[in-house]
C-alpha cells in the first residue's frame, strides 16, 4: 500500500496553552493586509483524500486526482444544501490533529458517520494515537463552524457530553468495531480494545476529546498581520475557552481545545462551496 505524506503546513500554530496535550491557536495568517481565507479554501481540498476515503481508495489519487476529489466531495459533502457546510469544520479539525498531534484516522468517515439510532451523533474525527507512554489513545472530536465564538462553545459542549456515557460507548464499539481497516494503525491493539468482551473501562481511559472551534473573531476581522496584540487577543480567547470546557467537562475525561480565528466563515463557505461544485 502507498503511503501517502501529509499535505504541508499552512495553518500555523500561533498560541497554545501548553500541558500534557496543549490547546492551540491555528491561523493561515494575513497576507497583503487581509486574512487569508482563500487559501485555507484551496487548502482544505488538500486534505479531502485524507478525511473521506479509504487508504486504497487514495491510491487512485496517483493517476486519477481529479476523479479521486470528486469522490471524496460526493463522500463528504452534503450535496442536497450546498449552503451548509458544516463539513469545513470537519476537515479543520482532522487536518489540525493530524498535523499538529500526530493522530491517524483508523475507521473511514464514510462508517462512523453511518448509525444505527441517533445516540451516536458526536463524532466528527475518529483518530488514534500512540502516546509517549505507549498506551493507545483514542481521539474522538467534534468540530464547530460558527459565526459567534459563544455560541459555537456552547454547541459543542452539548455534542461532545454523550462522548464518555455507556450508551455511546456500546454504540460505538458496536458501529465502529467492525469496520475497523485491516491496514490501520495499531490494528491489533484496536481489534482488541474493540472487542465486546473488552470493559469499556478500558476505552474510557484512552479518550481524548479533541474541541475545534472555528468561528468568526473581532480581532481577526479588525487586524492585517499577525501583530502582538492579535496574537494577545487570541490566546486571551483560547484560555476563556479552556476554561469554559474544563468547568464542564468530568475531571476524568482529557480534551484539547483548538481555536481557528476567523474573519468570516461566510467567505470561507462560499470560496470552498465553488470549489465543491466544480468537482459534482
Amino acid at each position: 500500500m502507498v503511503s501517502f505524506p501529509l499535505p504541508a503546513k499552512l495553518l500555523k500554530r500561533i498560541a497554545e496553552i501548553p500541558g500534557e496535550r496543549d490547546s492551540i491557536v491555528l491561523c493561515p495568517d494575513f497576507e497583503m493586509g487581509t486574512w487569508r481565507y482563500r487559501q485555507l479554501a484551496e487548502h482544505l481540498f488538500d486534505w479531502l483524500p485524507d478525511v473521506a476515503l479509504r487508504p486504497k481508495e487514495r491510491e487512485a489519487f496517483l493517476f486519477e486526482p481529479s476523479k479521486t476529489l470528486a469522490r471524496s466531495c460526493r463522500r463528504l459533502f452534503d450535496t442536497d444544501d450546498p449552503s451548509k457546510r458544516g463539513e469545513v469544520g470537519e476537515i479543520l479539525l482532522h487536518a489540525a490533529c493530524r498535523q499538529e498531534f500526530g493522530t491517524a484516522p483508523f475507521v473511514a468517515r464514510l462508517f462512523y458517520k453511518m448509525r444505527t439510532n441517533d445516540s451516536v451523533t458526536s463524532v466528527d474525527v475518529v483518530h488514534v494515537l500512540m502516546n509517549e507512554e505507549g498506551q493507545l489513545e483514542l481521539w474522538l472530536g467534534e468540530a464547530k463552524l460558527y459565526d459567534d465564538v459563544q455560541a459555537a462553545r456552547y454547541k459543542a459542549l452539548a455534542s461532545v457530553e454523550p462522548l464518555w456515557s455507556p450508551d455511546f460507548l456500546t454504540e460505538m464499539k458496536a458501529l465502529i468495531g467492525p469496520k475497523i481497516d485491516e491496514h490501520a494503525p495499531y490494528e491489533r491493539e484496536l481489534a482488541w480494545l474493540f472487542e465486546e468482551e473488552t470493559s469499556l473501562d478500558q476505552i474510557i481511559k484512552r479518550i481524548v476529546v479533541p474541541i475545534c472551534i472555528a468561528a468568526d473573531f473581532d480581532a481577526t476581522k479588525l487586524s492585517s498581520e499577525r501583530s502582538k496584540e492579535y496574537l494577545s487577543s487570541v490566546t486571551d480567547e483560547l484560555n476563556a475557552a479552556k476554561k469554559y470546557f474544563a468547568e464542564r467537562i468530568p475531571a476524568e475525561v482529557n480534551f484539547v481545545v483548538i481555536f481557528i480565528p476567523l474573519d468570516c466563515k461566510g467567505k470561507l463557505e462560499s470560496a470552498v462551496n465553488r470549489r465543491v461544485q466544480s468537482f459534482l
